[in-house]
């Protein structure tokens, strides 16, 4: 069981790796202000697509799954702060 358990893991982490779960984190987080004033719910899209933006000019590229996964985060906000 314990093998089964560190190749899910590791499988997971293959997939999701560290960088896009802090991409889906910060847009989610900053999302979540949505709750103070609904307009600032969009603030985690907005940080997604001004960094994308600065890695397109710094360092020449977009860098798709970072946009997904922070378009995610800012959805998953977006539908908890309709719910709330």
């Amino acid at each position: 069981m314990k093998d089964l358990t560190i190749k899910f893991s590791q499988t997971i982490v293959g997939w999701f790796r560290f960088d896009l779960q802090l991409h889906m984190l910060w847009s989610f987080l900053f999302s979540m202000f949505g709750l103070i004033w609904f307009p600032l719910v969009f603030t985690g899209l907005i940080a997604t697509v001004i960094k994308e933006l600065f890695d397109l000019w710094i360092k020449g590229h977009w860098s798709w799954d970072d946009f997904v996964f922070g378009v995610i985060g800012n959805m998953m906000a977006f539908s908890f702060v309709i719910v709330c």
